[in-house]
């Protein structure tokens, strides 16, 4: 029997409620094929592929504007951190072009993993992986990649009070180095606390309900 928890963060969080378009199953096998694909795939041609055929899965899955906004920007500072580690690595003429292809991987391996935690509701990825899994492993990979979105948004929580009580780690206070304690005790420590709090939340919901009694699920039919 599969827990059912407060209500996740998804694609009709910010928005209009928008149903996806493809089934949960569907979605995760397109999750997985795109991601190892984008992996495994060295070429720019090959890529370019892969960039549009994202966006036509970030459109089944209703990805709201504001979501990919949100994800945008992480994506571009995650590619301007590896672009610049290669350039001081190997230099410009020699770094440019390895830096902004990795980042170009990097992009692609995690946007189909964002559509499915932002637009696939958990108990369909919790169903479709019951099928092919045992029922407490679907539970905590279902679960796992629902927590980032939910901790994401715990996260900003925080960071707004912290903000708001005169902490001093807003981006253009982060470049003085004496407000870098700031910034680990009043955002990184209680994040770490409010993580495990979060996962202890969790399982005591699903001990409540008496998840992995039965050998099989019992919410669905079949």
């Amino acid at each position: 029997m599969f827990p059912v928890f407060a209500k996740l963060p998804s694609s009709s969080a910010d928005g209009k409620a928008a149903s996806p378009l493809l089934s949960p199953g569907t979605a995760l096998t397109l999750c997985f094929v795109l991601s190892l694909a984008a992996v495994i795939a060295h070429s720019a041609s090959v890529l370019l592929f892969l960039s549009l055929a994202d966006g036509v899965f970030l459109y089944l899955c209703r990805i709201n504007r504001h979501s990919l906004w949100r994800a945008g920007k992480i994506f571009l500072w995650q590619s301007t951190l590896v672009t610049g580690l290669y350039l001081l690595r190997f230099g410009v003429a020699a770094g440019l072009g390895p830096g902004l292809l990795i980042s170009w991987k990097l992009v692609l391996a995690f946007t189909p993993g964002l559509a499915l935690a932002q637009g696939i509701p958990q108990n369909g990825i919790e169903k479709a992986m019951a099928r092919i899994l045992p029922q407490r492993m679907a539970f905590a990979l279902s679960m796992s990649i629902k927590f980032l979105p939910l901790l994401t948004r715990e996260i900003r929580a925080v960071y707004e009070a912290q903000v708001l009580r005169g902490a001093r780690i807003l981006p253009r206070d982060l470049w003085r180095w004496r407000n870098w304690s700031d910034f680990f005790h009043c955002l990184i420590a209680p994040s770490v606390v409010q993580a495990m709090l979060l996962a202890e939340n969790i399982a005591q919901a699903a001990r409540s309900r008496e998840f992995g009694r039965y050998p099989r699920r019992t919410i669905w039919p079949g």
